[in-house]
């Protein structure tokens, strides 16, 4: 048959397609990128299509080259996409947690330097989010673990005579937005997708509190840094944070 070429083509790009978009779809993609997956499918399925029709030489002198440019554009596509999920993937293996603090945020040890090393070996429910800075986008790193009673309470005390300031439960954009607010993090290893904490955590923060002046001048959202813990002692649950911007 005359479209059979084009039709595998098709077949074979429509799978690619798929694959493509699972992934993409994992990283937080947009549709859109998907919709692009499709182009050479759908270039491949019109021209299968329209060879049935047109059997001239002439033709296929168009359509295959036209095809082959749906592809190049794809590719270039994909190869974009492909870099930024790279650049920007959270990354939530705890056996990378050591080696992030010492090579990322090693030009920002006063960022981490609570952070303990190495985690606890009787820490329990252990979780981790990294995410480095992109273009406009921050960079974050979080570590979340539960410890036994008498020792979260040895951590809260600890920390309590650091904190600058405290809030309860929320995330970085409740706390940003209130009354002498401060950017904080939000709880990236949590178990829900608003990223709030639950109003049993308090969120210590151990960046300076700056004048309202300064406030008012956007100090806090050009080139900011913020670190601190979030303690729940109801929970024994212990979160590390720092963000930079």
């Amino acid at each position: 048959m005359v479209g059979s070429p084009y039709l595998i083509f098709a077949i074979l790009f429509s799978t690619l397609a798929v694959v493509q978009c699972i992934r993409w779809g994992n990283a937080d993609a947009t549709g859109v990128g998907c919709v692009l997956n499709f182009l050479p499918a759908m270039a491949f399925l019109v021209t299968c299509i329209l060879s049935r029709e047109q059997r001239r030489r002439v033709f296929h002198a168009v359509a295959i080259p036209l095809c082959v440019l749906v592809v190049g554009i794809w590719g270039c596509v994909t190869v974009v996409v492909e870099f930024f999920i790279d650049a920007t993937a959270e990354v939530t293996n705890v056996d990378k947690y050591a080696g992030i603090l010492d090579t990322y945020w090693d030009s920002r040890r006063d960022l981490v330097g609570h952070f303990p090393r190495p985690i606890p070996a009787n820490a329990r429910t252990v979780r981790f989010s990294f995410r480095p800075a992109f273009l406009q986008g921050g960079a974050h790193v979080q570590l979340r673990c539960s410890l036994p009673p008498e020792q979260i309470e040895e951590q809260y005390a600890y920390f309590a005579s650091k904190r600058t300031k405290s809030f309860f439960g929320g995330n970085a954009s409740d706390h940003m937005n209130m009354r002498e607010g401060m950017p904080t993090s939000s709880f990236y290893t949590g178990d829900t997708r608003d990223n709030r904490f639950p109003p049993d955590y308090e969120i210590m923060i151990f960046d300076e509190v700056l004048k309202e002046e300064n406030r008012s001048a956007g100090f806090y959202w050009n080139h900011a840094r913020c670190h601190g813990v979030a303690i729940s002692r109801e929970r024994h649950e212990i979160v590390y944070w720092a963000e930079f911007w």
